[in-house]
């Protein structure tokens, strides 16, 4: 009986798991249709702050003053954002077959 109760425990808990990122992906889906979310942290984020960065790593004004590093620290932080929204899509898009079962 104590088997099938952890059992169950452990399958429970995977639900809500599985459902919290489900969640999230749906949170992440509609922040992705909102045009404020596209323009303030896809475009101007992801793409214009990244590509501002990596132009930056060459300059030599940059070097001179060793900004290197806190440009680098910059561009992690947009790679670890991109990071933890890949995670979502990844764990909280669950195939419609998926889900039946």
């Amino acid at each position: 009986m104590n088997n099938l109760n952890t059992q169950q425990t452990e399958e429970e808990l995977i639900e809500v798991e599985n459902q919290y990122w489900v969640d999230m992906w749906n949170s992440l889906e509609r922040l992705h249709k909102n045009p404020d979310f596209k323009r303030v942290i896809l475009e101007g984020y992801f793409k214009d702050r990244a590509v501002d960065g990596v132009s930056m790593l060459a300059n030599r004004l940059t070097l001179q003053e060793g900004k290197r590093s806190e440009i680098m620290e910059s561009l992690i932080a947009v790679s670890r954002l991109q990071d933890h929204f890949i995670m979502i899509e990844n764990l909280g898009n669950i195939p419609e077959e998926q889900e039946e079962e």
